[in-house]
């Protein structure tokens, strides 16, 4: 510190403006204590001392707001804490953060949550970012405008239990993604120090685990798949289905859309979107490449012989206007998102509820009698696994590869799509006789 000065109210209100930039008038009397004076006229009062050994500057307000005699006294307190370790910064901002942290509302925390949320440095997946605006616009509808902070452990066991006995697997949903809401907050504002300012613990993870005054509901591990004897008749049917001498334009691209599924194991959140700047139909190895995955890895797959006939008559009936392999002709998205008519009618043949998660089962099933191994498996349908072998050594990704694994499942439908046709030209002869 320079030249020190004997600072009253009165003087205070009369130093000088430097030309630019800063200048501080240091207090005889009380250590530490000055006032900072810059280019515009701005007056405030300053304390300078030491935390830990290193020199810390802090500002304890205006002129206007504070005269000498109280300067001093929060001069000389500010000191004190310091002494002991304590940052003034970091407790001004750690009472920022929980006076922010004590209002902020769930329907805050949502819109923060989706937009900064980061899995594998990629944003959130549309699908996801859905769910969790339609569990805070509907089973925390009246939560929304409230603060986090005021969820409460009980308040959670009563909501919980509610929900789930109508809708257990609803609950389960709505209630993992508020925890992870709260976490988000929690994190969002943690103090300085690193402790945390409120949700400690998040009252989701206090209520709902194991042992807990609520579980989580057991759910159902889905395993619906479409039978192998059924396989050859739904695939003579989506065939004629896909005809568009025959058939509407919006039946022949579900017809495509299921085949495609059936061919590939994708999701239909990643076959749907694809694009035709991602089909490389006529190149020597023909692939399709998934971008937008629910893992976020994206990859580059074969297209095999059957898929590919799939995928020639898409191009045959491709819309200028439009960029997407499986075009709607109406709706926002662009895109068809559910073939669901096209499912009843699988159903009906398969005699159980096919759905589109049902087609990367099958798809599974049939890479398996296809004689097609585990690890080529996973590439496939995109799966990462945390197996030594399978992470270092069963990898590679490579379409040349691969392009025989997906001609096996492929010929493998048509062999049963032929005794299915010829099983039905047989009946057809009985009936004729009889």
């Amino acid at each position: 510190m320079s030249k020190k000065y004997n600072i009253t109210d009165t003087r205070a209100a009369s130093f000088p403006i430097p030309e630019k930039g800063q200048a501080i008038y240091w207090d005889e009397k009380q250590s530490g204590l000055g006032l900072r004076v810059t280019a515009n006229g701005a007056r405030s009062w300053i304390v300078q001392g030491y935390v830990n050994g290193k020199s810390k500057r802090f500002t304890l307000g205006l002129l206007d707001e504070l005269d000498y005699k109280e300067a001093r006294e929060e001069a000389s307190s500010t000191r004190a804490s310091m002494r002991k370790g304590v940052n003034p910064l970091e407790e001004k901002k750690k009472r920022q953060n929980v006076s922010e942290a004590e209002t902020v509302t769930l329907a805050e925390i949502k819109d923060d949550y989706v937009k900064h949320k980061r899995t594998k440095g990629m944003p959130l997946r549309q699908a996801s970012i859905n769910g969790i605006e339609s569990c805070v616009k509907n089973e925390f509808s009246d939560w929304a405008s409230k603060p986090v902070a005021n969820i409460t452990r009980d308040a959670v066991i009563e909501r919980f239990r509610n929900i789930s006995k109508k809708a257990p697997t609803q609950a389960n949903l709505a209630f993992r993604n508020l925890r992870a809401l709260l976490n988000w907050a929690k994190e969002k504002y943690t103090a300085p120090d690193g402790s945390y300012t409120i949700l400690n613990p998040n009252p989701v993870s206090q209520a709902i685990k194991s042992n807990g005054l609520a579980q989580w509901n057991k759910e159902t591990k889905r395993d619906t798949r479409i039978p192998e004897d059924k396989i050859g008749e739904v695939w003579l049917a989506l065939n004629a289905h896909a005809d568009p001498e025959r058939n509407i334009t919006t039946t022949c691209t579900s017809a495509d859309l299921i085949m495609f599924m059936l061919l590939t194991g994708t999701r239909i959140s990643e076959a749907n979107q694809l694009t035709w700047d991602r089909v490389k139909l006529h190149d020597d190895v023909p692939t399709f490449h998934l971008d937008v995955t629910k893992n976020h890895n994206s990859i580059t797959l074969p297209i095999s012989k059957e898929l590919r006939k799939v995928l020639l008559r898409r191009e045959s009936q491709k819309l200028s206007n439009s960029p997407y392999v499986f075009p709607a002709k109406r709706g926002k998205a662009g895109y068809l998102k559910d073939p669901r008519a096209l499912f009843v009618r699988v159903s009906e043949i398969t005699g159980c509820h096919i759905h589109p998660h049902a087609m990367r089962r099958t798809f599974e099933e049939l890479a398996v009698r296809s004689g097609v191994d585990s690890d080529r498996r996973r590439i496939l349908l995109n799966h990462i696994s945390g197996d030594v072998h399978a992470l270092h050594y069963g990898n590679n990704k490579d379409p040349k590869v691969l392009i025989q694994e997906v001609n096996k499942v492929g010929d493998f439908i048509l062999r049963l799509a032929q005794i299915a046709e010829s099983a039905a030209k047989a009946d057809n002869v009985v009936q004729m006789v009889k």
